[in-house]
């Protein structure tokens, strides 16, 4: 199948503030796909997509444009898009097959990518978070967390982790969880890099890990992919458990080979299957509410969607194998 043209995102920024929220706009030649379809109400209604700084209208300056004549023009493609992490209008974008973090900056219309902090060239940057005033990168080959302020300057490089992979933050508390894939557990610090406490350690009871692969931090919630035990856990922000839910297997409900999580404004939580290519949607107590999406390439397809994120409601999915990043809208019902 060819891969549908992916055309630029249509944005309309507060005038005002560079607070306001990100209004992102679906064009008129792709199709109005909804889930659940009618004649049921909708909830999920996809946006639109994007694999180049140009899909969201950005374009290169005129001094980069020169710098190209010289050097050859850089490649800015999304390759195999991994994990996404959304604040304000700043979007990063791991991407391990490239070795690099895609930083797009929506408000200033500018692009710009990390492969390298400080002597340490990136190889396999596969985690990110980003804050206000931080922005966070996990790479898994260098066993590495990288702590940078706004500037992307170097606040702390974490290390001594086995294979750290998922991040996520309470930005209220300033802490950073960090997702050690193969030591079984999450580890916690704060925004300089200060250790307070871990979670788990390798089996299947309760605050117990088999290969926890994603995170996400949402109302007060850590909520886990603890994904070889096939479960989510949820924790509250003393690492203390809340609640458990999963069970394996292929139908719609069960967890097979999960990967990104995350929840959107009324707290329903939602994780991407990847083997199944599909997105599955539960509530805060774990009952199945609603997938969306199937293998293929067109919108609202995937092939192997691994990161996810929501900002005001819009779900970035990282649909790594499409190299593209879909964004779908969660619909509220009016009460």
């Amino acid at each position: 199948m060819t891969r549908p043209l992916i055309v630029a995102f249509v944005l309309v920024l507060n005038a005002c503030s560079s607070a306001g929220p990100l209004v992102i706009s679906r064009p008129s030649d792709l199709p109005h796909l909804v889930w659940p379809a009618a004649p049921e109400v909708s909830r999920i209604e996809f946006v639109t997509a994007f694999s180049t700084p140009t899909d969201l209208g950005i374009e290169k300056s005129f001094f980069r444009k020169v710098i190209d004549l010289f050097t050859g023009s850089e490649e800015q493609h999304l390759t195999r898009p991994y994990s996404v992490a959304v604040y304000d209008k700043k979007i990063a974008i791991t991407d391990p097959d490239a070795a690099k973090v895609h930083i797009y900056q929506l408000d200033s219309q500018s692009y710009t990518n990390i492969d390298s902090v400080g002597n340490y060239p990136l190889e396999s940057p596969i985690g990110t978070a980003i804050d206000s005033d931080r922005l966070f990168i996990a790479d898994s080959i260098l066993s590495k967390v990288f702590i940078l302020n706004d500037s992307h300057e170097i606040v702390e490089i974490l290390d001594n982790f086995s294979r750290p992979t998922s991040l996520a933050i309470n930005p209220d508390l300033r802490h950073l969880y960090i997702a050690d894939t193969l030591a079984h557990q999450i580890l916690v610090y704060d925004y300089d890099g200060n250790f307070i406490y871990k979670i788990g350690q390798r089996g299947d009871d309760t605050r117990e890990f088999n290969y926890p692969s994603h995170l996400a931090f949402s109302n007060n919630r850590l909520i886990v992919n603890d994904t070889m035990n096939f479960r989510i856990q949820i924790f509250d922000v003393n690492g203390l458990d809340m609640h458990t839910f999963g069970k394996q297997g292929d139908a719609s409900g069960f967890l097979t080979q999960s990967k990104g999580l995350t929840a959107d404004s009324e707290g329903h939580i939602y994780v991407a299957d990847a083997l199944a290519n599909r997105i599955q949607i539960f509530n805060q107590n774990g009952d199945f509410l609603l997938e969306f999406g199937k293998t293929g390439d067109d919108p609202g397809e995937f092939r192997m969607p691994s990161g996810m994120t929501i900002w005001d409601d819009k779900i970035f999915v990282a649909d790594s194998y499409n190299q593209r990043i879909q964004v779908f809208q969660y619909l509220k019902v009016d009460e």
